[in-house]
């Protein structure tokens, strides 16, 4: 009997040993008492240094691996040297944030060096509309100097496309109304060191499994070492037509509302709309309400009605341009004029390195910006 009391003692000991060892590494090595405004951010990178294997993702396969860093703003490496001589924002999801593409070869680098301006790269993987108006008021507003910022690029489309069909198709979105479960999840993984390891750990056992993982928003976010599907040589006319204007009238008010927080949080500032090219989506023109596809809806499910609704958010964000009618404002059709040849992409949505010097050498030649 003794002896059990003895056993039992020294695992109580232990126990709160143990416990009090883990407690001070996670009061130690955690972010509770950082004030940086990226953290309130859910899903943005904040501090982080990370590799990735990438040579299932570039074409040609010469590029082995790339470097991922994110500042304790959130934003990825740039030349502050070039701030003197101006200042450009990106704001989008996954194809700005570009996870698996090397710090020097993101498009946004490619473009400070082609424009010798400082170029902020600063995208959320899975991010739409309304990640981006919580960005600017919650995060970008509190960083960066309003004066010095020349213009925003708002890199988007393909994310918010879900809104096609009205808000309502997202149920509870993280940045508009999320639980408390969530909102408890995005506290623990921008804050705490042994959530965000575990996290960490989980991710990277998806990414070797090739298996599609969920995003806070309840959509399925494509496996980033899944390669290009068959585009078709003939592309054909979607059977789906462009949204009624009753249902894409949500996402304008949304957009409309996206366009006048960062004039109110960035006075004078130039906002470039860049609308997105997706390769599986050929859309020259829109004719009777229909665009056509480059894949088959047999490789990519549901392709004839992400196509019609991208093209629908397209139109819809046109509409609210024309009627707010600012020189500020710039709208680029990227989507009309496809830039990116089909070897950019590395899985039918999100570039490699050829992909974005692509966007940089497009974007260059669209960009009119009078710096400061």
């Amino acid at each position: 009997m003794n002896f059990n009391k003895k056993i039992l003692r020294t695992l109580v000991i232990n126990f709160f040993i143990f416990g009090f060892i883990v407690s001070f590494l996670e009061l130690f090595l955690s972010k509770y008492f950082s004030n940086s405004p990226a953290l309130d951010i859910p899903e943005a990178q904040v501090d982080v240094k990370k590799k990735y294997d990438t040579t299932k993702l570039e074409f040609p396969r010469d590029i082995k691996r790339s470097f991922y860093n994110r500042d304790k703003n959130g934003y990825r490496p740039y030349n502050k040297n070039f701030e003197e001589n101006g200042l450009l924002l990106t704001v989008g999801g996954s194809t700005t944030d570009q996870r698996f593409i090397d710090n020097d070869r993101t498009w946004q680098s490619y473009l400070e060096r082609e424009l010798n301006v400082a170029v902020i790269n600063g995208g959320v993987d899975g991010q739409t509309t309304y990640g981006h108006i919580f960005s600017i008021e919650k995060w970008h507003s509190k960083v960066l100097k309003s004066k010095k910022v020349d213009a925003i690029i708002f890199y988007i489309g393909i994310n918010d496309s879900r809104f096609s069909k009205g808000l309502e198709t997202v149920s509870g979105n993280i940045y508009d109304s999320p639980t408390k479960l969530r909102r408890l999840r995005s506290f623990l993984s921008h804050r705490s060191f042994f959530y965000a390891k575990l996290r960490e750990v989980k991710d990277k056992l998806y990414f070797l499994l090739d298996k599609e993982v969920e995003v806070p928003d309840g959509t399925d976010k494509i496996g980033h070492n899944i390669q290009n599907p068959i585009f078709l040589s003939k592309p054909r006319k979607s059977s789906f037509l462009l949204s009624k204007d009753y249902e894409i009238s949500p996402y304008e008010n949304l957009f409309r509302k996206l366009i006048l927080v960062t004039q109110t949080n960035f006075k004078n500032t130039s906002i470039y709309i860049v609308q997105q090219q997706d390769p599986k989506c050929l859309i020259k023109k829109i004719e009777d309400d229909s665009v056509y596809i480059r894949v088959s809806n047999k490789e990519v499910q549901g392709v004839n009605k992400y196509c019609s609704g991208l093209a629908s958010v397209y139109k819809g964000q046109e509409k609210v341009v024309e009627e707010l009618n600012d020189q500020n404002i710039h709208l680029i059709k990227m989507y009309l004029d496809n830039p990116i040849p089909n070897s950019g992409f590395y899985d039918g949505l999100h570039t490699n390195s050829l992909g974005s010097q692509y966007i940089a050498k497009y974007l260059k030649d669209k960009l009119k910006i009078e710096f400061k």
